[in-house]
């Protein structure tokens, strides 16, 4: 949708995430408020009843409780969700408590409270534990365009406007020359992309498909932007990709901290957070003092004045009093530690919304890298921007989109991430043209449909192979009558639910083939995927035996719970067969490229290309095949 000017462009913008932020806080409320707990149970959002097995303290002092839910969907929570948890004490008072999930497996979940104490006999009673809408994002992303649209209305010079004004189109960038960069770990078209990025004034695009060492070539520009004097932040849509920077970045030898709730954070990188590293400050020891001294006051108050004339009351008022200061005066040596230890990094890495943390309120960076772009809503990539000089907008916008679920917000441009622009725009794009993961056999389609042909694949996998198997293989079920079945019809008129569709004789033919592939392949790694959750459920039950026994070799799920990984064999089913040709959630053809890319010696496609041949995308994907001698037909098994 093209617009008159930049203003008008980032309007329509925060037009468009008030629809979604609308009709996500609608979802939530008619769920969680005006559904019985059995409906909302049904939705994957409660567990109830929730059994509290334990309450402990972390090691920052938050109140955390170890639980049981027993009823709900096993998997309904997971590590970094926003919960609320309720209980009716018995005298018609209801308890609430905010939290977030620290660690979940199956229906077992720690949680840590937001508040500061421990509820009264929380192992004692049942509780109800709910999903927690998210309002703080979508705040944050509102505040960010707020700053957008008003940069540079008053007159004065404004980075943040000139930013805007190159990122979005409307002015052109910058010309530099590139600096002379070249690392012997890095190919040709990432050390050119890397001597761009350390000169252009004011965005790089760094164009990274599957497998072509992104977050390496990411890795050496924050160290030699670094070594230049410049302070930088990475800032990425998740905090698994945050965490995965952390890691990368420390094993280079840079000052990294890591701003954000130390309960979503991996365990392998919580040390550089900054709450742990202020733990490890020696001065923090008197922070300590402060508290036990503020408690110590409370404790010796509430047990040396039993009496209340007015003298006992004044004196119990000046112990609280002394207690409170003390107080205040470690939240103040606190805060002073946690400036000290942001001031000592060189790099801070940060979730996009985690960049308006108070820490890091009015601090500058020379760059802001903000990685898997492809990913992130565009009001939340603006968070980080307000305090970059200039920008490096790194993934790929041919991989998955960003989440919006709103069709009015999606119709007005909300699931157009700021890479898909800039990469549109022409935006100082790098492409990364070589590709280090997969046979040249796997990569041929995708490259051919979402890259131009213009990726190649390196010496050391272009031709690598596990024996015989061949790196391409599409089995068509067309003719079998394996129909798909739809869990909830009412609710999938679209086709587009990802937990409503299963097809359970494709499902029963795909395990037979994956356990024909690990007999005959034992060492190497498998991945299955199916693009609706009812389909995976499916092929982990029919696979339960396997997963065991296989100590993590065999690992099925959808297509975004592959992002980022690899395997030596990836067996994709397809799912959709039906008589109308509904290809549905199929249709976004980003998630078809996610799938196919994570093979890097044999990937294996099955699906029924009477369906599927309604969809352009996947009729020329069985041209592909049959004309390099990839097809064959699920009658072959008969």
């Amino acid at each position: 949708m093209a617009h008159r000017d930049s203003i008008a462009e980032v309007s329509a913008l925060a037009e468009a995430l008030v629809l979604e932020h609308r009709a996500e806080e609608s979802r939530y409320a008619s769920i969680l408020e005006g559904q019985p707990v059995a409906s909302r149970k049904a939705e994957g959002l409660t567990w109830a009843p929730v059994r509290v097995n334990r309450t402990s303290f972390t090691l920052g002092g938050r109140p955390t409780l170890e639980l049981t839910g027993e009823s709900g969907a096993p998997g309904a929570f997971r590590s970094g969700s926003a919960v609320q948890l309720t209980s009716d004490d018995g005298k018609g008072e209801t308890a609430s408590y905010r939290g977030i999930v620290r660690s979940a497996r199956g229906m077992d979940a720690e949680v840590v409270l937001d508040g500061e104490e421990i509820p009264d006999q929380a192992t004692h009673r049942a509780w109800v534990m709910d999903a927690r809408f998210d309002e703080r994002s979508f705040k944050e992303m509102a505040r960010a365009l707020s700053d957008v649209l008003n940069a540079g209305r008053d007159g004065k010079p404004s980075r943040l406007a000139a930013l805007r004004e190159v990122l979005l189109g409307f002015a052109a960038p910058e010309p530099t020359q590139p600096a002379v960069f070249e690392h012997p770990q890095l190919n040709a078209s990432q050390n050119r992309a890397v001597a761009h990025a350390l000169t252009a004034a004011e965005v790089t695009t760094l164009h990274g498909p599957p497998g072509t060492g992104k977050t390496t070539t990411l890795v050496q520009l924050v160290k030699s932007l670094v070594r230049k004097g410049e302070r930088v932040m990475c800032a990425t849509p998740s905090n698994a990709a945050a965490d995965l920077l952390v890691e990368r970045l420390g094993a280079v030898g840079l000052k990294v901290v890591r701003i954000g709730h130390p309960m979503r954070v991996d365990p392998t990188v919580v040390d550089r957070t900054l709450d742990r590293l202020v733990a490890a400050d020696p001065d923090h020891k008197q922070v300590k003092a402060y508290r036990r001294q503020a408690e110590e006051a409370a404790r010796e108050a509430e047990k040396a004045f039993r009496s209340f004339g007015p003298e006992q009351r004044a004196a119990r008022r000046a112990a609280y009093a002394e207690a409170r200061e003390l107080r205040k005066e470690a939240d103040r040596l606190e805060g002073f530690l946690a400036e000290r230890a942001v001031e000592a990094s060189e790099v801070v890495c940060c979730t996009l919304v985690g960049a308006a943390d108070r820490m890091l309120r009015g601090r500058r960076f020379g760059t802001v890298v903000l990685d898997e772009a492809g990913q992130s809503l565009e009001p939340a990539a603006w968070i980080p921007i307000r305090a970059a000089e200039r920008i490096v907008l790194a993934g790929d916008a041919a991989q998955l989109p960003p989440t919006v679920k709103n069709p009015a917000a999606i119709k007005a441009g909300l699931a157009v991430s700021l890479l898909e622009k800039a990469i549109d725009r022409d935006r100082n794009v790098h492409l990364l043209d070589t590709q280090y993961r997969m046979h040249a056999d796997i990569m041929a389609y995708p490259n051919q449909v979402f890259y131009g042909g213009q990726l190649l694949a390196a010496d050391a996998v272009a031709h690598e192979t596990l024996g015989d198997l061949p790196p391409l293989t599409f089995i068509d079920t067309a003719g079998r009558g394996w129909d798909e079945e739809r869990a909830n019809p009412q609710a999938d008129t679209t086709g587009r639910s990802h937990a409503s569709v299963s097809n359970p004789e494709e499902a029963a033919f795909t395990v037979d083939r994956v356990r024909e592939l690990m007999a005959a392949h034992p060492q190497a790694t498998v991945g299955v995927i199916a693009p609706y959750r009812a389909q995976v459920t499916l092929l982990e039950d029919l696979l339960h035996a396997e997963r065991a026994a296989s100590e993590g070799r065999l690992t099925i799920q959808t297509v975004d719970g592959f992002q980022g990984q690899e395997r030596d064999i990836m067996v994709i089913g397809l799912t959709r067969s039906n008589a109308e040709g509904t290809v549905g959630f199929l249709s976004e053809h980003r998630r078809m490229n996610v799938a196919m890319t994570r093979a890097k010696m044999h990937l294996l496609v099955i699906g029924d290309s009477a369906t599927l041949g309604n969809d352009r995308f996947y009729a020329d994907f069985t041209q592909h095949c049959e004309s390099t001698g990839a097809y064959r037909s699920c009658w072959e098994w008969a």
